[in-house]
């Protein structure tokens, strides 16, 4: 396995990353035995540009039952700790009514250089978000606030999704099919196989446009 991509490196594979989508990077993780980890399809665009593609930046959520002291201690140092580049990544809570994220918590993610938030919760504050136009990949939304409901109890660990490992560092894709995570150490290779797929099948849909044989342009190619 190659090493995790840095420094320029990372921004160049960030940039490339965020001309594939989804589902080809899927196919391409599945075939070097290495799939990526989906997070559900309740997990969609809900408000800003319905893509985002950065670093993973964890937050593990909690159901409580009452108002934490002192508030947002977790979620606060979260904010804090964001690098250029991130993208918040919030999972772990039975699901709650409540809002986890808004405008406010975008408007600060957003002025640290985070690109995005998904999160396996509710957002509130859509429109407000829409305005800064920053990507958020939520459940649903909800008026609710999060207090006394659900809380960040960790940030910067390991968060398991969907029977997959995601660590801080990783790389996560979303677009309308969805959410994607990939392991930092696979990325380069992924990438790699992903643009070559890719160019496969620009010339599948070539043929197959020109009404050629659908069967023997899978012979030929072994893309469909």
């Amino acid at each position: 396995m190659t090493q995790p991509p840095a420094g320029e490196e990372a921004a160049a594979l960030t940039e490339r990353l965020g001309r594939l989508h989804t589902a080809l990077l899927c196919d391409v993780l599945d075939a070097m035995g290495q799939p990526a980890t989906f997070l559900g399809p309740h997990v969609r665009p809900l408000c800003g540009p319905p893509h985002v593609v950065g670093r993973v930046a964890t937050m593990r959520i909690e159901a409580v039952e009452a108002p934490v002291v002192p508030a947002y201690r977790q979620l606060l140092q979260g904010l804090a700790d964001l690098q250029p580049g991130d993208v918040v990544v919030a999972a772990g809570a039975e699901p709650s009514p409540a809002g986890l994220w808004g405008e406010l918590l975008s408007t600060a993610a957003q002025a640290r250089g985070a690109v995005g938030a998904v999160m396996q919760a509710l957002c509130r504050d859509v429109e407000e978000i829409d305005t800064l136009g920053f990507p958020v990949f939520a459940t649903g939304a909800s008026p609710l606030d999060s207090a006394g409901r659900v809380e960040v109890v960790e940030t910067g660990g390991e968060l398991v999704l969907a029977g997959g490992v995601v660590s801080p560092g990783d790389y996560v894709v979303g677009d309308r099919m969805g959410v994607v995570t990939i392991a930092r150490e696979a990325v380069p290779e992924a990438v790699r196989r992903a643009e070559e797929k890719a160019r496969g099948e620009t010339t599948v849909r070539s043929e197959l446009a020109a009404g050629e044989d659908p069967r023997e342009v899978f012979a030929r190619h072994g893309i469909l």
